[in-house]
């Protein structure tokens, strides 16, 4: 086969895909990102790879995207509950979760201190409650019958359905809803608390007692991942950071009681913002959790979207040595262009995961992995056979033996949901591109683009980006951390008609340029894409943007016999 030929097999999937993260230049000046801009953020590098314990995959279903069909009818069935556990199962998982509280509500489970959540979709649990059957047990009970730990979620703040959601007890003492809320269009008040009060973190504590109490689950994961998860005013939240601490330390205590009772450890684990800055933004002192062994496992990440350019060595920096375990959190999409119609590919995964190993994680979280498997007659067809892709991120190993094709997209893409353009739910701009400006056509823009991949170990690497608006009269000058590729070594394609949103992103017309990433030039942990405009067109005056890298990975493959 033609080299050329070759690279437009390969990357046939890449060019029609949407999705990733880079570093934003306009011109010189660089845009911080929290997520993948380069200041401050070392390199993984060269690094054994030595995952700890025995739990590689922890799946957490969030409250209501499994309540529907084809996983449940209405009314819901036990044998409906066991048949969605038992296929987790057998996909892989280790631990399963299921989040049983938010908004003040519980789900699969009815207690008297605490309302019953009044949303259509969890009706469908009624005939059993009615029946005196409490969904939560069944799920618990199959769990470990199938060799799985079950760890209940509870949601910290959540602002779905505001303002008319949400328990009585919340609307009965607005003295204690958020009252400062961030501007976006996202950003609804009405049902968030405000955790400087005892009261409130009473209330909380009081339901993840009454979990462990009553039902024999081996955890509790906090999750710190709603749109609007600030549970202090922002202005205030790094001075409120030990009262969450204190909270943190109530919870530990309690289940440390009842580890005694029950002969076996309890796991608590929190699922929180990407980055520690965000993380001390929100009012969260993950630094100290860990130094203080209060929580067992850390799943950090970004509320809707999973990052290949993530820092999560700084996390790995703070468990290195301590008994609390790395589980960043993988999400079934890479950008906001792409929730609609185009989740994660297996390929994506594994290299989403590969980067993840690459930082120092000690196993993966999934949140929602179904929507991966797509929607409506999609997720019929591929349901459940579609979820043994699981099993292949337990280890390293397994994923550097399968293609993978790492995927680096502006996550929040423009959006104004939250406060600024491209922002996320914590404030954190995420949005990264080059912009190249045809007024100041000969400066360089660069992209920070993270592979944790050692080249020597595969057959081919081919990296292919795509410009907006490049002109196929137009040559841009490339380079990898420094290194020029030569012009007759990259290839080019150009499209008139732009993208349509059945592959990911809408685009206008654009070129996309491919070329093989070498050995020689190419690090293992965080790399540069350098890009500016060599011949351009005088006559226009619009930005050539590049905000999508693709980089495919072939692996060494077994020969066929």
């Amino acid at each position: 086969m033609r080299r050329r030929d070759f690279i437009v097999a390969t990357g046939a999937l890449a060019l029609n895909s949407g999705s990733g993260l880079s570093q934003k230049t306009k011109s010189s000046e660089l845009v911080k990102s929290y997520s993948s801009g380069t200041q401050g953020v070392s390199s993984p590098g060269p690094r054994p790879i030595a995952p700890r314990g025995e739990i590689r995959t922890l799946v957490m279903l969030d409250l209501s995207s499994f309540a529907r069909p084809p996983f449940f009818s209405d009314p819901a069935s036990p044998n409906q509950i066991r048949r969605l556990v038992d296929n987790f199962a057998l996909s892989g998982a280790d631990v399963f979760g299921q989040e049983v509280f938010a908004q003040g509500w519980t789900l699969h489970y009815r207690s008297s201190k605490y309302e019953y959540d009044a949303r259509p979709q969890h009706r469908r649990w009624m005939s059993m409650l009615d029946s005196g059957v409490n969904p939560i047990e069944v799920f618990i009970d199959q769990a470990h019958k199938r060799g799985m730990k079950f760890v209940a979620g509870v949601r910290i703040n959540d602002d779905h359905g505001a303002p008319s959601q949400g328990a009585r007890w919340i609307h009965d003492h607005p003295q204690w809803k958020l009252q400062q809320m961030p501007p976006g269009r996202l950003v609804v008040p009405g049902n968030t608390l405000d955790f400087t009060f005892p009261e409130v973190r009473t209330f909380y504590f009081g339901a993840v007692k009454e979990i462990v109490q009553r039902f024999d689950v081996d955890g509790i994961e906090l999750t710190f991942r709603s749109a609007n998860h600030f549970p202090y005013p922002r202005s205030i939240s790094r001075k409120r950071q030990p009262l969450m601490t204190e909270l943190i330390e109530r919870i530990k205590a309690m289940l440390k009681e009842h580890e005694g009772i029950r002969n076996r450890p309890l796991l608590l684990g929190v699922r929180v913002p990407q980055t520690l800055e965000e993380c001390h933004d929100c009012g969260l002192d993950i630094p100290a959790w860990i130094a203080k062994d209060l929580i067992t496992y850390v799943s950090p990440g970004d509320c809707m979207f999973s990052d290949l350019n993530a820092p999560y060595e700084e996390f790995y920096s703070l468990t290195r040595g301590k008994q609390c375990r790395l589980f960043p959190g993988i999400q079934p999409y890479l950008c906001n262009g792409d929730r609609t119609s185009h989740p994660m590919s297996i390929e994506n995964y594994r290299a989403v995961a590969m980067n993840m190993y690459g930082a120092g994680a000690d196993g993966v979280s999934l949140y929602n992995p179904h929507m991966q498997l797509g929607s409506g007659y999609v997720l019929i067809a591929n349901y459940p056979q579609g979820l043994t892709y699981l099993r292949e991120l337990r280890d390293p190993g397994t994923i550097s033996a399968a293609p993978r094709l790492y995927m680096f997209r502006p996550a929040w893409n423009g959006d104004i949901g939250f406060e600024k353009p491209g922002a996320t739910n914590t404030g954190a701009i995420k949005d990264d591109k080059i912009v190249l400006s045809r007024a100041q056509p000969y400066v360089r823009g660069g992209y920070r683009f993270r592979l944790c991949e050692d080249l020597k170990k595969v057959t081919k690497a081919y990296l292919f980006f795509r410009a907006i608006d490049l002109r196929p009269e137009e040559t841009l000058r490339v380079d990898v951390n420094g290194v020029p590729i030569a012009e007759d070594s990259i290839d080019r394609l150009w499209d008139n008609n732009g993208r349509s949103a059945n592959f990911g992103r809408k685009l206008p017309p654009y070129s996309t340029l491919m070329f093989e990433l070498s050995r020689e030039f190419t690090k293992d942990g965080d790399n540069e894409l350098g890009v500016r405009i060599d011949r351009y067109d005088t006559e226009r005056g619009e930005d050539i943007i590049i905000d999508e890298i693709d980089i495919s990975v072939i692996p060494i493959l077994a020969p066929v016999s």
